[in-house]
């Protein structure tokens, strides 16, 4: 059982069950009610959303395993009561279940294909295994790079579901048709979160970067506060988090505009924490300031994507 649990935090469990909401909320509660409006049904149905379903989680798992692989050495640094590897499960061990993680998300993004008859599903999910790679092996010891990798991985999620149905949708003259006059409105909404899901990774990214900072300059990685020092790198924080509530204000008022009130009240829990994080992370006197931040904007992101429940009501 203790060995279970070993596994479960391997993978980031919890983190795995988010992205599957997302998967959820985006295609039933975000893009299902234009298709709807504009007289074309979903394309999801149960086979297919199960192959999606578990080739995105296979991705993301393999992902984290080869992620703490790699960063055995620096977690031996920066958290040793929560190392993993060679601590309660064994290296090679752990290798195998990243190459049997990897084929599994392969052959479900393969199956996904061939049964939507378009190549794009395997090609993506190559490429995501590919970033979460080079992410754990290269990028994430670069300067800003494995920040905007990380980003641009979680903004990928939204757009992959959006695309699953677009890619399906062009291949029917008459679908692709219908799909026009609410096509433009459907695109923005989809951008807006992509763009909230892009800055609260990237600024969770880069407050982990700061809590790691002692393994990470002793190893010899050279993110944003090893290079530019944990003052400056706080500031740079400050403003992606002005960005990020900019963007949350504007989707506010358009919410408000198109009567959405209930989204629009909602988003204000998600305006609030992101304010608390900033404040916290301000409080120099608190040696857990950059770790509560980091749950902060997990919390953050977890609300902003909630919000999609609450567009309809």
């Amino acid at each position: 059982m203790k060995n279970i649990l070993y596994w479960i935090k391997l993978i980031r469990s919890g983190n795995l069950l988010i992205m599957l909401l997302i998967v959820w909320l985006v295609n039933q509660m975000l893009v299902a009610p234009y298709l709807t409006a504009a007289g074309i049904s979903t394309s999801f149905n149960l086979y297919s959303f199960m192959l999606l379903c578990v080739s995105v989680v296979a991705t993301a798992a393999a992902g984290n395993i080869i992620n703490d692989l790699v960063d055995e050495e620096t977690d031996r640094i920066n958290r040793p009561q929560k190392l993993i590897i060679n601590k309660a499960i064994p290296e090679g061990i752990a290798r195998t279940a990243y190459m049997v993680l990897i084929g599994l998300a392969s052959l479900s993004a393969l199956l996904l294909s061939i049964h939507h008859s378009s190549i794009y599903f395997f090609l993506i999910t190559v490429v995501f295994n590919g970033l979460l790679w080079f992410y754990a092996k290269r990028y994430k010891q670069q300067f800003l790079v494995g920040n905007l990798v990380v980003a641009f991985l979680g903004a990928g999620l939204i757009l992959y579901v959006w695309l699953y149905d677009l890619l399906i949708i062009i291949q029917d003259p008459i679908a692709n048709a219908r799909l026009e006059p609410v096509m433009g409105m459907m695109t923005q909404v989809i951008m807006i979160y992509t763009g909230f899901a892009f800055l609260t990774s990237l600024i969770r990214e880069i407050v982990k970067d700061m809590q790691d900072l002692k393994g990470d300059f002793e190893t010899g990685c050279r993110t944003m506060p090893v290079v530019m020092g944990v003052s400056t790198t706080t500031k740079s924080v400050w403003v992606l988090m002005a960005l990020l509530l900019s963007l949350i204000v504007w989707w506010q008022f358009l919410l408000f505009k198109s009567t959405a009130l209930a989204a629009f009240g909602f988003l204000f829990v998600t305006d609030s924490l992101l304010v608390i994080c900033a404040m916290q992370l301000s409080n120099q006197s608190d040696p857990q300031r950059f770790k509560r931040s980091s749950g902060l904007m997990k919390i953050v992101m977890l609300t902003g994507i909630l919000s999609i429940v609450f567009i309809q009501l």
